[in-house]
């Protein structure tokens, strides 16, 4: 992990529970948008009953009848929308985010060669079981890759993490693992003028869980990262709605149990995770922006920063 920066935190920019949670399809070239019959027949394929709600222009949108959302005045269908094809700015991407893109190469010379973009995301699903509502966007990426075969890339909002088209399109990941592969970015800073650095996630919070975040020093930020990435599959998988005081399952004498804050998790020996460590793990406010609580993962005798409990 190599990229280096200089940036000024923004405390104003906050990350906040997605009722509608988007993924911007990105073009070199301007593309064709499907008809609304052939988006229908992509999304029978992969959902089942669908029904056209808005026809156009500017937004298409389908209801899904495989996500009743039970409201107040009753149960409606979630909700898939596409928008038009429209002109891409690459400015919107600023540089802080443009320096953690590091699951393709050439990130910024990718964003810089896109003119359109194609804006999907979803509508009246915030009440779909968070794990439900992750298939439903997972799928509705993949059907709207399959509308647009001439797609380059694909930046997935609220995770700030950009893919190739072919990375989506050939992923292999299992339909469990999909929302942490595209959905969570694992983040890597360097802190000026100290040996600290920090890994976390972001991504989780976009569908009510937590990130992850470690401060700490002397050890390989890449086992860090793939600790990350284990730990957000582990909280994803095992039905944690994450309210302040409530708990999340860890990872504890090779078994499911729970962790609360002040508890611990597996940590690293010898550059894997073991039982033989374990590691705290608390709620606290992120270090790095977006505002938001997430649950840091104390390293042990690694740990760098200050910790009320546990240091």
């Amino acid at each position: 992990m190599e990229k280096t920066g200089n940036f000024t935190q923004n405390t104003q920019d906050k990350a906040e529970f997605q009722n509608i949670y988007f993924m911007h399809l990105l073009f070199a070239e301007k593309p064709q948008q499907p008809d609304n019959g052939t988006i229908g027949r992509a999304l029978n394929r992969r959902f089942g009953e669908v029904d056209l709600v808005s026809p156009g222009p500017g937004m298409v949108s389908f209801a899904i009848k495989k996500y009743p959302v039970t409201y107040k005045d009753g149960v409606v269908p979630a909700q898939v929308v596409m928008t038009e094809v429209r002109e891409f700015e690459q400015s919107s991407i600023d540089d802080f985010a443009r320096s953690q893109l590091w699951d393709v190469q050439n990130g910024g010379e990718i964003l810089d060669s896109c003119r359109y973009q194609v804006s999907i995301f979803d509508m009246m699903s915030a009440g779909v079981e968070y794990k439900e509502r992750c298939e439903l966007l997972m799928d509705w990426l993949e059907a709207a890759m399959e509308l647009y075969p001439g797609c380059t890339a694909v930046w997935i909002a609220p995770a700030g993490k950009l893919f190739t088209a072919e990375m989506v399109r050939e992923h292999g990941v299992s339909r469990e693992d999909r929302f942490v592969y595209f959905g969570v970015n694992v983040r890597f800073f360097n802190i000026q003028g100290t040996d600290d650095q920090i890994v976390d996630t972001l991504g989780m919070y976009a569908v009510g869980l937590p990130d992850v975040q470690y401060h700490f020093h002397g050890l390989d930020p890449n086992r860090v990262v793939n600790h990350a990435y284990n730990a957000a599959s582990y909280i994803l998988a095992n039905d944690n709605p994450i309210k302040d005081g409530e708990t999340i399952d860890g990872i504890a004498d090779g078994q499911n149990a729970p962790v609360r804050s002040g508890e611990t998790i597996d940590g690293l020996l010898n550059g894997n995770m073991s039982q033989e460590v374990q590691w705290r793990c608390q709620y606290e406010d992120a270090l790095i922006q977006p505002v938001r609580c997430v649950m840091d993962i104390c390293p042990g005798e690694y740990a760098a920063g200050n910790r009320e409990d546990g240091e």
